[in-house]
């Protein structure tokens, strides 16, 4: 197979460290921008956001613009069987 004379550029890729990279999350408690967050469907199939703040330690559940409990996460989560 024949390779192109042309080497591929690297990705760019972001980081959760670099200020650039983030995406306008913040803490619902203290307001910080110092926090990470996962997107992820659940069993159900349902879309929730965690986000987790490294100033205050506060952690969020949220779908949309509603705030999850653990409780309800944890009921979508499980598997039916």
């Amino acid at each position: 197979m024949a390779r192109s004379s042309q080497a591929a550029e690297p990705a760019q890729l972001g980081s959760l460290t670099q200020r650039g990279a983030r995406t306008g999350a913040y803490c619902r408690v203290c307001d910080s921008e110092r926090v990470t967050r996962i997107s992820m469907e659940l069993t159900d199939g349902s879309q929730v956001d965690f986000t987790h703040c490294l100033e205050c330690e506060n952690r969020t559940w949220q779908q949309g613009d509603e705030v999850l409990s653990v409780e309800h996460v944890l009921s979508r989560a499980r598997k039916n069987t």
